[in-house]
């Protein structure tokens, strides 16, 4: 198995800049001083932005390092403006405008840090007596400036990534979302804080251990190890009962992946709050179906206890019409719930074409009436039988034919097109309807969700027909997805396995 390298971000590192200046600058200062000055100095431009951080970085060498300290804005801002900087004697040093109050050098040389033409810093030299600087001198100072130049130019780069470094720190670890990265190796390079305590067994964890020892969870070890590309996402369940959304993405550099980048959010409330609502819905739903069956069976009676008019029999023929609309309603909460319920799936060896006709059987009628043409498709090879749960499959297409009915125009067509994939049987429904807003799409397939347009709010229905498609999908490890455009019409896909695991038959005689 590949091996694993973690590296947890910790923000409170010491700071290493003023350790590697110090290492690069030391004998730079040291061959200034060779050269008989008494005191050789460096003075920064600061890199931070920050108002409070524009003092100058000063390293000096030399028995007189300190003594010249209050120069070195001066010379700064002189070479600044003319690269580099001699004087002989104490008349010229005068120049610079030194107080008659604080000490000055007899001669002093000065040589700009420059680097891709802009000003570092500068390096210079101070004697206690006259000198005469020749060409050659200032060749030497020269290099020696560009010794140092390099050494600034790193530290400004290193500055600049340490203000990333901290800030990302400062992210991840303020988030509560559990982040992980992974590079193209499948190891963990990086988690936050959130990410160690839930995800990362880190007790006793060390360089070289297996991936399996360090990530906990199997479901985001897959997650993380199968994506190529794109987006994935998964629901994980904790032992201790909290559940993460977790979306992964490939990071993409240069049009090839280097890693991996995993965010988990914590739905565990949403959760909860589903499944109180669900409870509800199910209670509700079953203390229901009595009093309807109840006021359907009078009201089919009442005929029998006397004549009625003519509008006292429209009366009853509109209660019943109500009663089967609320019993309808009734059926599909109680079906939603005894799947969403993990109630074992009925699974049988399902003929493909004869459940398609069947359901087209069905609904013929009503296409009829709003001649509207069905159609169906078969493209490749199709497999005579899939494992399935034969009610439940013939209720997801029904459910979503009737849907395409619904909101298709009259004169319009609806296909419904078969094709096996390498991960199962295929169902597409396209139609000709008015299609849905792009607002709707992420929400389409929740319970009781109604689209946004005026054209659907004007078609009766409860919002429960395609989250039982989506429930029956993910009951068979499948999937039910949606490509629409608005006034274009819409396709929905229904992806079922050709099998179903094993134990399957096991649980569903158990829930009998």
């Amino acid at each position: 198995m590949t091996p694993i390298q973690t590296y947890i971000f910790n923000p409170l590192e010491p700071d290493p800049l003023n350790s590697y200046l110090e290492w690069a600058l030391q004998p730079i200062l040291e061959a200034l001083l060779s050269s008989g000055a008494n005191a050789a100095r460096v003075a920064l431009v600061p890199s931070s932005p920050q108002p409070q951080d524009q003092t100058p970085l000063r390293y000096a060498l030399g028995p007189a390092k300190d003594l010249y300290v209050h120069l070195d804005e001066a010379i700064l801002a002189w070479v600044q403006k003319g690269g580099t900087l001699a004087l002989d004697d104490q008349t010229q040093v005068q120049s610079l405008g030194i107080p008659e109050t604080l000490p000055s050098p007899a001669a002093l040389m000065a040589v700009a840090l420059l680097h891709e033409n802009r000003t570092l810093g500068v390096l210079w030299t101070a004697f206690d007596g006259p000198r005469q600087f020749s060409a050659e001198d200032e060749r030497f100072f020269l290099t020696l400036a560009g010794q140092a130049a390099l050494a600034a130019a790193n530290a400004h780069l290193f500055r600049a990534a340490e203000v990333g470094s901290q800030r990302l720190a400062a992210i991840l670890t303020s988030t509560s979302d559990p982040l992980l990265v992974t590079d193209r190796e499948n190891r963990l390079i990086l988690a936050n804080p959130a990410a160690k305590s839930i995800l990362v067994a880190m007790a006793g964890a060390a360089m070289g251990q297996t991936d399996d020892q360090v990530i906990n969870q199997q479901e985001l070890f897959d997650l993380l190890q199968k994506l190529e590309s794109g987006k994935r996402s998964a629901e994980l369940a904790l032992p201790d009962g909290r559940v993460y959304y977790a979306t992964a993405s490939a990071v993409i550099t240069a049009g090839r992946p280097v890693g991996r980048i995993c965010v988990l959010r914590d739905v565990t409330p949403f959760k909860e709050l589903d499944a109180l609502k669900s409870d509800f819905v199910s209670t509700v739903s079953h203390d229901l179906r009595a009093p309807l069956t109840l006021i359907r069976g009078y009201a089919t009676m009442l005929e029998t206890a006397g004549d009625l008019n003519d509008q006292q029999k429209n009366y009853i023929g509109k209660m019943l019409i109500g009663v089967e609309s609320m019993t309808h309603l009734v059926n599909n909460l109680l079906d939603l719930g005894r799947i969403e319920a993990g109630v074992g799936l009925q699974v049988d060896e399902v003929p493909v074409m004869e459940i398609v006709e069947a359901v087209l059987e069905l609904l013929q009628l009503q296409a009829n009436q709003k001649k509207i043409q069905l159609a169906v498709e078969e493209i490749g090879d199709l497999p005579a039988h899939i494992q399935a749960d034969r009610t439940l499959v013939q209720q997801a297409l029904f459910n979503l034919l009737e849907n395409a009915i619904k909101y298709t125009p009259e004169n319009g067509t609806i296909t419904l097109r078969l094709m096996a994939r390498p991960e199962g049987l295929q169902y597409e429904v396209q139609d000709s309807g008015i299609g849905i807003a792009p607002a709707d799409l992420p929400r389409l397939f929740e319970k009781f969700y109604r689209g946004s347009q005026r054209e659907a709010r004007l078609q009766h229905g409860t919002g429960l027909g395609l989250a039982i498609v989506r429930s029956i999908a993910g009951r068979h490890g499948g999937r039910v997805w949606v490509e629409s455009e608005l006034g274009q019409g819409s396709t929905f896909f229904l992806l079922l396995p050709f099998t179903q695991p094993e134990g399957a038959h096991t649980q569903a005689a158990n829930s009998g």
